[in-house]
């Protein structure tokens, strides 16, 4: 049974996908938090210490990386672990994300809701074992 614990932080412009995430990972036990924006992804990534962010790239006022660099800069977030999505990316953006410090994955829209969830599962479980052993 996954532990109701477990925050999932989505920074996404795109209201669909943030409501569609929002009904899977809560119906997968998940708490999710839900920004339209980094100036709201920010405040919520500092009060809500989430478990991991999903971080769009490519939103307005704020491009995903500007998010990026102000969470790793942040002592209250720098350590929360990150999958970049986008659909826009190309092949050499996509490794540059991977080689950043806490980007754990990038995943590219359309992406593959199960796989995604079982991944957010697998990242929210093994970060509560870290902090019990």
């Amino acid at each position: 049974m996954i532990n109701e614990s477990h925050r999932v932080l989505v920074i996404d412009d795109d209201t669909n996908l943030r409501q569609l995430l929002k009904l899977l990972f809560e119906h997968h036990g998940h708490q999710i938090l839900l920004a339209p924006d980094g100036e709201i992804g920010m405040t919520l990534a500092e009060g809500g210490r989430p478990d991991v962010i999903l971080l769009d790239v490519a939103m307005p006022y704020r491009s995903g990386m500007e998010v990026y660099l102000d969470l790793q800069n942040n002592d209250l977030t720098a350590d929360i672990p990150v999958i970049v999505c986008s659909a826009a990316l190309t092949t050499r953006e996509v490794a540059a994300w991977r080689t950043l410090p806490n980007v754990l994955d990038v995943q590219i829209k359309p992406f593959n809701i199960n796989q995604l969830i079982a991944q957010i599962t697998e990242i929210c479980e093994g970060r509560v074992a870290a902090v019990g052993n």
